[in-house]
């Protein structure tokens, strides 16, 4: 009754998507995967009733779907990080396994039924090594593709720690989440290739529940909107000059401030060096990224911009009239901060100016939390902690106390 549950759901989730309109190449992922999914979940049944006793094929076929899945998820999770290669082949190439191994056990399907009766009877009589190459190649599929999704959600959060001030739409838990679950999985698969002892009815049926996370969290899923940041090759017009910029061999000034910000005895801060490294070939000047460095506090006190909620590097990039990647490697070297991190920094500092104003008494936290550019409660609880180490309730109660700690 479960599984006939999880292929309704499953079948339902297809015709959402299917009608889904301005469908992005996520959503094309997404939807051929619930295929897949939906076959998967419908040969189990077939296998473990009356069907399989009439179709044998479906014991040979049904082995070889968990190749697809963890390429699948990977083409999903590499499109909403903008990690896809974009040559096709090189997507192609996560099926090979799937490919040779059905082509290894094609010679099945063309048996007499009495021959493949025998064959599925006998446990794969005849089809050992076909057999030993398939459980091999889906336990490290598993185990490769769950390993290579967290690394990529793990760039992502870096990424947009960089790139965004607000991450809540784009953060991608839920996939983690759902990674973790797949893991848990290929764990029992394992377990099951090991140990000889059955887990299907546990897998299939974590299968139904991971269908359900799917179909909720991938169907709502935004798209994300990564822009890169790269070196570029020329210079946007306006008040931006090359010369301001580029530094030059032998540059005086640049070896100078260099050299004071080393310490005598030589030791330096970790994430100092790191910075150092990141930046190493970086055209902007030291005396370009100072000046950089005023403007965009100046910016920032006269205008406000980190009020926006939804206020991204590349946006207050262009309103410095600068390249992206400038501007962070300003924000990183100055502040030693990210992106993510110096604008919530900030709309934190401006928040505790405001909520301590006494004409700003009748308002609530949240709503002057929203005003300082936090649109959630977690997001604003969560940075407030980070800035503060308290909670935003507890650290007010203790200045209202005490008003000058």
């Amino acid at each position: 009754m479960l599984y006939i549950f999880g292929i309704s759901i499953n079948i339902f989730l297809i015709l959402l998507l299917v009608s889904k309109k301005h469908k992005v190449l996520a959503d094309k992922f997404l939807l051929v995967w619930l295929i897949i999914i939906c076959c998967h979940l419908l040969l189990f049944v077939a296998a473990t009733t009356s069907i399989g006793n009439k179709y044998p094929e479906v014991f040979v076929v049904a082995p070889l779907f968990p190749l697809l899945h963890g390429p699948m998820l990977y083409l999903y999770t590499a499109e909403m990080t903008k990690k896809l290669p974009g040559n096709i082949i090189i997507r192609a190439l996560h099926f090979l396994p799937f490919i040779i191994i059905s082509f290894l056990v094609s010679p099945f399907f063309f048996l007499t039924t009495q021959e493949k009766e025998m064959v599925i009877n006998s446990g794969g009589e005849g089809y050992e090594l076909q057999i030993h190459i398939n459980n091999y190649a889906m336990i490290l599929s598993g185990i490769v593709y769950v390993i290579w999704l967290l690394a990529l959600l793990r760039e992502h959060k870096k990424n947009i720690a960089d790139h965004f001030s607000n991450d809540e739409k784009i953060k991608l838990n839920w996939l983690r989440y759902l990674i973790y679950g797949l893991g848990v999985i290929w764990m029992l698969v394992i377990a099951q290739n090991v140990q000889g002892v059955s887990y299907d009815n546990f897998i299939f049926g974590s299968g139904v529940a991971l269908v359900l996370i799917i179909g909720y969290f991938g169907i709502r899923q935004g798209r994300i909107f990564n822009p890169a940041i790269s070196q570029p090759s020329s210079y946007p017009p306006g008040n931006r000059l090359e010369d301001e910029f580029k530094s030059k061999p032998g540059d005086t000034e640049n070896d100078i401030t260099k050299s004071e910000e080393t310490p005598i005895d030589g030791s330096a801060n970790e994430a100092t060096i790191a910075i150092k490294k990141k930046y190493a070939n970086s055209g902007l000047t030291d005396i370009a990224s100072q000046n950089l460095y005023q403007e965009l506090k100046k910016l920032m006190e006269q205008e406000k911009v980190y009020t926006e909620p939804e206020l991204t590097l590349a946006a207050l990039a262009e309103k410095l009239n600068i390249y992206p990647n400038y501007l962070s490697q300003v924000i990183n070297e100055k502040e030693g901060k990210s992106f993510y991190d110096y604008i919530n920094t900030l709309r934190v500092e401006e928040f505790i100016r405001q909520v301590l104003l006494p004409e700003n008494g009748k308002f609530t936290m949240m709503s002057l939390a929203a005003d300082c550019g936090f649109n959630s409660k977690s997001s604003f609880n969560k940075n407030f902690k980070k800035v503060t180490g308290q909670s935003p309730s507890a650290y007010l109660s203790k200045r209202r106390q005490d008003p000058g700690s």
